[in-house]
């Protein structure tokens, strides 16, 4: 463990942190949600340069424009602040990836989260996104996540619950590879609360750095999934209507 990644992990752990939402969280929102923050998370942004300009979350194809368009989004969600940056980042081309991830971190940005959790429809189609967890793409996901690590900007790998319903071969593997964490969407969709149980079974057998979102909608359910064993905990769309949302939880909390 590198000294950068050890002052990271006391910065942020017990945090709560703005999970991303595609279209949503710019820098510009993260700048008017941050307060009570540790991390916010940028995106998610697409990096595939051929569709650059048809949607606003397509990042520029160029290296060049692609930093100065990430460092401003950095600088806006800062906003003279010194929380930390994390890119939510999606892409149907490893090579394109890992240019992406690389102007990231020249852009003045501390963390990769390497999107395997969304839905964008024509990246399931390829195999892309969560379709990656499902064991005929396990090959190429683990060699997208060794990539990611020799990279010098840490990475996080993001999942979503239930795409599989027994996610230790993909954990297992990916825990001799240099991650900064993982992060899991356990939200449950019948009884729209976070399944706690989840990550209690995740914790007991992994030491990975935790990071899980889904349904946080109170002080007690961060506590709760604190003392099931999340480093941090994600919040997203109740941001969207009360902008001092993630405020109340962290006072709360303290």
């Amino acid at each position: 463990m590198s000294k950068y990644h050890q002052e990271l992990y006391d910065k942020l752990r017990n945090g709560i942190f703005l999970s991303s939402m595609m279209e949503i969280t710019d820098g510009s929102y993260c700048a008017t949600r941050k307060e009570g923050c540790t991390m916010v998370q940028l995106g998610a942004y697409l990096a595939e340069p051929p569709a650059y300009g048809e949607l606003p979350y397509f990042l520029p194809p160029t290296r060049k424009e692609c930093i100065q368009f990430l460092r401003q989004e950095c600088q806006k969600a800062k906003d003279g602040s010194n929380i930390v940056t994390c890119l939510n980042l999606a892409t149907p081309k490893l090579e394109w990836g890992l240019e992406a991830a690389e102007c990231f971190y020249k852009a003045g940005g501390d963390l990769i989260e390497l999107n395997i959790h969304g839905s964008y429809e024509p990246y399931l189609q390829l195999g892309k996104l969560r379709a990656m967890v499902y064991p005929k793409h396990h090959e190429e996901l683990f060699n997208w996540i060794e990539s990611f690590t020799k990279l010098d900007i840490p990475l996080i790998v993001k999942f979503r619950k239930g795409v599989i319903q027994d996610y230790s071969p993909v954990l297992d593997h990916i825990s001799n590879y240099d991650l900064f964490g993982i992060h899991f969407n356990v939200r449950n969709e019948e009884i729209l609360q976070p399944t706690y149980d989840f990550v209690l079974r995740v914790k007991r057998k992994y030491s990975f750095f935790l990071l899980i979102s889904g349904y946080v909608r109170s002080a007690n359910d961060a506590q709760r999934l604190f003392e099931n064993g999340a480093d941090m905990v994600g919040i997203a769309e109740p941001t969207i209507k009360d902008q001092k949302y993630i405020y109340k939880i962290a006072k709360a909390l303290k």
